[in-house]
């Protein structure tokens, strides 16, 4: 299934081939609307009555599998160093339905469990955004991250973007550059002012995307940039973010430029707690495969932070995606075997 090609928004190939994995098995499923700007939407395949548990994974690669030629060695699968090969997520989608193909084979018809293959996870969490939760639902596991199976992620940060738009004045930059205002080097000054990197151990601060269109004869007068805030708390996200704000203001004070900005949130922080039913029934999973179980603090985000966000608590765990978006992507069989079985373990023994 790897080397189906699916970039974010053009998920189509796998969502049929999802599909008609369910339908040839006499599974319910479904696609839902979140594609209106691609080309899929969300797959829901359930077995029995739904369950309260929801397992996911997405159906979408950050980069494409279209010339993957799979490499099958003693202990493990890698692509021919040309590609990448699609282990993020594509692994986690072979894990969920080995899982369900084992139960059917086992006929534990009393087994009930609702999956779900998102969209666009690599680029916008549109799928999770979009996705309307069944109300049995209590609960959910995603098969996402690339550390080896029986570390899980229960704590991941909040991240939220801004878009910085600095107004100037243009004139003429050899006869009259006395006339302007420099949008490119105000902005640039403010820019250095700000703790870009780790602000602390549980923050960070990014800039990415920087236009400026003028020409080099041209005192450049506008200039756009946005990034994002990354932290552990909605306050301190919420903080950086005021923050951010008013060093802006105060950088452009006197310079005779003005500036618009705009911030969102892209998902929200989430902790699951030691004592949580949803971990302690993972660990006791993980355990009955015969490892040890670790959670960890991850300051990515996922389809996780959405699910949390809408107020179902999940928690990501590891399948053994190493190297993930490079060419070195690889997957320990052993790996593959080890979450398959503790999906298993947490399809048939639900709280």
């Amino acid at each position: 299934m790897a080397q189906i090609d699916a970039l974010s928004g053009r998920e189509r190939p796998v969502a049929d081939y999802l599909l008609s994995f369910a339908k040839t098995r006499g599974l319910s499923c479904h696609e839902d609307d979140a594609g209106s700007n691609g080309n899929a939407g969300n797959v829901i395949i359930t077995h029995g009555d739904g369950g309260k548990t929801l397992f996911m994974s997405h159906m979408d690669t950050a980069r494409s599998t279209a010339s993957l030629k799979p490499v099958l060695l003693e202990d493990r699968i890698t692509s021919d160093g040309q590609t990448v090969l699609g282990v993020d997520n594509r692994a986690g989608i072979t894990i969920l339905l080995t899982a369900i193909d084992k139960i059917l084979e086992q006929n534990l018809n009393d087994v009930c469990f609702t999956v779900v293959f998102t969209i666009c996870e690599e680029s916008s969490l549109a799928g999770s955004n979009h996705l309307s939760i069944p109300a049995n639902i209590t609960q959910g596991y995603a098969f996402d991250s690339a550390y080896h199976p029986g570390t899980y992620i229960f704590k991941a940060p909040g991240a939220k973007y801004f878009n910085v738009e600095v107004q100037g004045k243009a004139s003429h930059a050899g006869m009259a550059p006395e006339d302007g205002i420099n949008a490119l080097k105000i902005a640039a000054q403010a820019i250095v002012g700000l703790p870009l990197g780790r602000v602390d151990p549980e923050s960070t601060m990014n800039i990415g995307p920087f236009s400026c269109t003028a020409a080099t004869n041209v005192v450049p007068p506008r200039v756009s940039f946005s990034g994002e805030i990354r932290s552990a708390t909605v306050s301190k996200v919420e903080e950086m973010d005021t923050s951010l704000q008013k060093h802006l203001a105060q950088s452009l004070t006197n310079t005779g430029a003005t500036f618009s900005y705009k911030s969102d949130w892209d998902f929200h922080p989430y902790t699951i707690e030691p004592d949580a039913p949803l971990r302690l029934r993972l660990e006791t999973a993980i355990r009955s495969v015969g490892l040890e179980p670790s959670g960890l603090h991850s300051f990515g985000g996922s389809d996780v932070n959405v699910l949390n966000g809408k107020g179902t608590p999940a928690i990501n765990l590891g399948i053994g995606a190493q190297n993930p978006h490079s060419n070195d992507e690889f997957i320990l069989i052993e790996d593959l075997i080890n979450a398959t079985k503790i999906a298993m373990e947490l399809m048939q023994n639900e709280f």
